[in-house]
């Protein structure tokens, strides 16, 4: 499935966000990452890896275009460390 191309780094529509989730499966983490993929594409960054802020910003508007309360930094943090230990 293709991910939309967002068109904007500051807001993400309801469908956007669906979409995101949808192509990761469901996994909202993996959904982040995607998001602050293209986030960093459309600002022209040099690098499109995205560091942890970046992941929690995508996550934040992930969570927020569907009405959900806000992640938390840490929590995600934790999160990514255990899915880099997995994938080693």
């Amino acid at each position: 499935m293709k991910i939309p191309t967002i068109s904007t780094i500051d807001t993400l529509t309801l469908d956007e966000a669906r979409a995101y989730l949808d192509a990761a499966n469901g996994e909202e983490l993996e959904a982040a990452v995607a998001l602050a993929i293209d986030r960093n594409k459309l600002d022209g960054s040099a690098s499109v890896s995205p560091d942890e802020t970046e992941v929690h910003h995508a996550l934040f508007l992930l969570r927020r275009a569907r009405g959900l309360d806000a992640p938390s930094f840490d929590t995600m943090r934790v999160e990514l460390k255990k899915r880099m230990v997995e994938a080693a």
